[in-house]
């Protein structure tokens, strides 16, 4: 089972704006640990953060590395509603669509919604209800 995961981004302040507003869609919340910003469910049902943003800072010890590659991220949703809300923050944002609200083929009960946020990371909201 998959603890958590964090990802590196050029701009922490405007990564952490798109975030806390796209995420309180589904109930997430968010809490600082040094110059980690930490993102999990808003009613701590798992024991820590679930998803973290680090700053991507080129520097001459690591300037041999390359901006992060974008990454597929997707987090549960309670609703189809909360899904459809989700999406419709992350254009708001100023994320692009990537896949507006509706059932996916990947499974059944699968509806699914995707932006793309400011550094193309595709970004997920997916609820298994029956609704």
């Amino acid at each position: 089972m998959l603890g958590h995961v964090g990802i590196r981004v050029p701009d922490l302040e405007a990564s952490t704006k798109f975030y806390e507003e796209l995420l309180s869609t589904i109930s997430y919340s968010t809490t600082q640990y040094a110059t980690v910003k930490l993102f999990g469910p808003s009613d701590k049902s798992t024991p820590i953060p679930v998803f973290m943003l680090r700053e991507y800072t080129p520097s001459a010890a690591n300037a041999h590395a390359v901006k992060p590659s974008p990454v597929h991220l997707s987090f549960y949703a309670k609703t189809r509603k909360e899904v459809d809300a989700f999406h419709a923050a992350g254009l708001k944002l100023g994320g692009t669509d990537n896949g507006a609200p509706g059932l996916r083929t990947f499974m059944p009960n699968y509806y699914a919604a995707f932006v793309l946020d400011p550094d193309g990371n595709n970004v997920e909201a997916v609820c298994f209800a029956e609704e």
